[in-house]
């Protein structure tokens, strides 16, 4: 049996470790291995990326992914249960 990590795409691994080594100031959104968990539904699990000035981004997935969730994450309309969330250097959970 494949342990977790060795199912995660390296390209997911790397951004999560680019993500890690960023000052929060220095960069427009960052969202920082973020987790939301309704009772006993994880609707987020361990998401990390940043985005930069211009950059056109867009979250990607099926159904129950955890898209909108992570969203309402960045507009404060919830918070997660763990992780760093921020936009222009300012924590979005405080």
């Amino acid at each position: 049996m494949k342990n977790k990590s060795s199912l995660i795409d390296e390209d997911v691994i790397e951004e999560g470790k680019r993500i890690k080594e960023m000052d929060p100031k220095k960069v427009p959104v960052r969202v920082d291995h973020i987790q939301k968990i309704f009772g006993s539904v994880t609707a987020v699990e361990e998401v990390s990326f940043g985005l930069e000035y211009g950059e056109c981004f867009a979250l990607l997935g099926t159904s129950g992914a955890g898209k909108t969730t992570t969203f309402k994450c960045l507009t404060g309309e919830c918070y997660p249960t763990k992780g760093e969330l921020s936009i222009h250097g300012h924590d979005v959970t405080t």
